[in-house]
């Protein structure tokens, strides 16, 4: 149960990045949160379907290209919605979460008219199928210690843009003091539009 919550627990702190950054520095309550995940679960899918049809031999490795694959498509997904709704609502964190709801069930009627309602496979590869066994019969699935030992390299990758990259930088002066950010130089509305992107791209992948 433990290894379980714990590997259960990384997924939900890196959906939980995403939120702390638009919140922390833009003050937006995304409710189309969700929806960014789902976008990376669709790319993935993509992913592996085109490793499938055009380079079955590779297919173990359709799941390093779907990462960066799906931290895109959800970034670029996240800056799309900024541009064109979020950026008139800031200073209004209550019309932003009506906003992002109605942009999620768009999200989501969308992928059902694209993918169809049925869930679809994306199938585990064969490196991380199996496990190490341990005291008791207790098996720590390699599959869950890849998603584990993910999350927190994804987490302290996270840590190291905001402290040592001008980006974080950036994010973090916006977040202290927005209009003397501006008075110093910075493009806020370009920080906004990036720090939307990197927290939709971290719920993606």
């Amino acid at each position: 149960n433990l290894f379980q919550g714990v590997s259960l627990g990384s997924i939900l702190l890196l959906a939980a990045i995403g939120l702390a950054i638009t919140f922390g520095v833009m003050g937006v309550i995304n409710m189309a949160h969700g929806e960014m995940i789902m976008i990376g679960a669709y790319a993935a899918f993509v992913v592996q379907e085109l490793f499938r049809a055009w380079m079955p031999g590779l297919i173990d490795l359709y799941l390093v290209a779907a990462v960066p694959v799906a931290f895109v498509a959800a970034g670029l997904m996240g800056m799309v919605i900024e541009r064109t709704v979020i950026r008139y609502l800031y200073g209004r964190p209550h019309e932003t979460l009506l906003a992002t709801f109605g942009i999620s069930l768009t999200l989501q009627q969308l992928v059902r008219s694209i993918f169809g309602a049925p869930n679809k496979e994306v199938a585990n590869p064969s490196w991380m199928t199996g496990g190490i066994e341990v005291i008791g019969g207790h098996v720590l699935t390699y599959n869950r210690l890849v998603i584990i030992l993910f999350c927190f390299a994804v987490f302290g990758l996270v840590l190291l843009v905001m402290r040592a990259s001008e980006l974080g930088l950036q994010m973090r002066a916006v977040t202290q003091n927005r209009d003397m950010a501006r008075t110093m130089g910075i493009n806020s509305a370009r920080v906004d539009a990036l720090t939307f992107g990197l927290g939709s791209g971290i719920a993606g992948i």
